[in-house]
């Protein structure tokens, strides 16, 4: 009885402190540095997991987590280490180095928030996914649910219904206020993996209809986009598998590999100024000619273009005559950062690496997973700088590294110690939470 009191508190208070951090998404504290709301109660997150692995550790489930974490955070260790080379090579001050430093680990730091999901697993295992999604939507509907109480329910759903039948082509100045991009981009990755996963549970049928509710209130149609874009490529993939997991797994991997090389020549077509043509078609590209003329003066598409260092276009754009405030495309902005060799290494650690990490073992559905939901990242980053969303960081890695991670446990605790202490009793239709 007591057990259960102690695992029903652990609950709450995890779930909890999710919510804060999804709740307070511009917050931030003033120590010394400005550290983000979000970014502090992650932190609290992993130690607080941390404080629970000392006091009764389970070493494999640790384990499972912690390495699974640092290896979704590949991208932002090729980050840095491309650019300390830069650096290096350049001579440049240490004022440009701190400040790049202070932008990846300060502001945006994918290492807190994959450990914030690693913490979520730990604690939870495989029901650590659910408890993140609760989290999001208890944020999203408080979010919501003020904005109704300030203008009336009424109003709200007239003009949510107006903005699902137009398509987003008519927006109320009262359902525009919940278009909150980064917990829409949050709960978009829950739709893939809810139509990838579903189950057969009222939990899960609640869960779904509240994210289908609090992702079409915001109704991002790049996310529409992206969403159908990965489940297309979780039906052929799954296809494939049904007939040869070997298959499967090798043309997820393939398919890895030609995004690499597509998001690489999208660099080259924006240098040679392909958005111009398409403007001179007469397709609107929102300004994004103008945004790409004022930064072409900061790279090379060539294979001796080293790269200026993680931080610099930023800073170029906050603080120089550039004429624009922000480029809204990660991709451009981390080639300018990281250079030609830099920014090939850093797609790979984003998409092949983890591909081949989590579909490893004939884990053929972590690898599919993995793949649609960079997919989705891809095409999502592709209107505004999504990857520099921390919360949508979050969500990608505890869906890559939770499914299936009750079992990599257990097989991290049979190679370690030669036997099982939580013998898989899971089954079919078994209540998420």
């Amino acid at each position: 009885m007591e057990n259960k009191i102690l695992e029903k508190a652990q609950g709450f208070y995890f779930l909890a402190i999710g919510i804060l951090m999804y709740y307070f998404l511009t917050e931030i504290i003033n120590l010394g540095i400005f550290v983000a709301f979000r970014h502090a109660f992650a932190l609290v997150l992993f130690f607080s997991a941390f404080l629970c692995f000392l006091i009764k550790p389970n070493v494999a489930r640790g384990l499972t987590a912690t390495k699974s974490a640092l290896v979704y955070s590949l991208p932002l260790i090729v980050t840095i280490a491309a650019s300390l080379f830069i650096w290096f090579v350049e001579l440049v001050d240490t004022e440009v180095i701190s400040r790049g430093l202070s932008g990846a680990f300060v502001y945006t730091n994918m290492i807190s928030f994959s450990l914030a999901a690693a913490a979520f697993l730990y604690v939870f295992g495989e029901k650590g996914i659910w408890y993140n999604l609760i989290a999001i939507l208890c944020a999203n509907l408080m979010m919501i649910f003020t904005i109704i109480a300030q203008n009336g329910i009424g109003v709200y759903f007239s003009e949510f219904i107006t903005l699902i039948t137009t398509f987003a082509g008519v927006t109320g100045d009262v359902i525009v206020q919940a278009e909150i991009h980064e917990l829409a981009f949050c709960v978009g990755a829950y739709l893939i993996y809810m139509a990838l996963k579903p189950r057969k549970s009222i939990a899960f049928y609640i869960l779904l209809a509240l994210s289908l509710f609090c992702f079409l209130s915001a109704f991002k149609r790049i996310g529409i986009i992206a969403i159908a874009a990965a489940l297309f490529f979780v039906f052929v993939l799954k296809l494939v598998a049904k007939m040869n997991k070997k298959t499967a797994f090798a043309l997820t991997t393939i398919l890895s590999i030609l995004l690499v090389v597509i998001l690489v020549i999208y660099i080259f077509l924006i240098k040679i100024d392909i958005f111009s043509v398409l403007e001179e078609m007469g397709i609107e590209t929102s300004g994004r000619v103008d945004i790409y003329h004022a930064v072409d003066k900061f790279y090379e598409f060539s294979p001796d273009f080293l790269g200026n260092g993680i931080g610099f276009l930023t800073y170029q754009l906050s603080n120089s005559d550039v004429g624009v405030s922000a480029v809204h495309n990660d991709f451009l902005q981390y080639f300018i950062d990281l250079g030609f060799w830099g920014y090939i290494l850093w797609l790979l650690s984003m998409t092949v690496a983890r591909v081949i990490y989590f579909g490893r073992r004939g884990q053929v559905d972590n690898g599919i997973i993995s793949f649609v939901l960079t997919v989705y990242l891809v095409i999502i980053s592709s209107t505004d700088n999504t990857m520099n969303y921390p919360l949508l960081t979050t969500v990608l890695a505890i869906l890559m590294i939770g499914h299936g991670f009750d079992d990599k446990v257990r097989t991290t605790e049979e190679k370690m110690f030669g036997y099982i202490s939580e013998p898989n009793q899971k089954k079919e239709g078994e209540s998420l939470l």
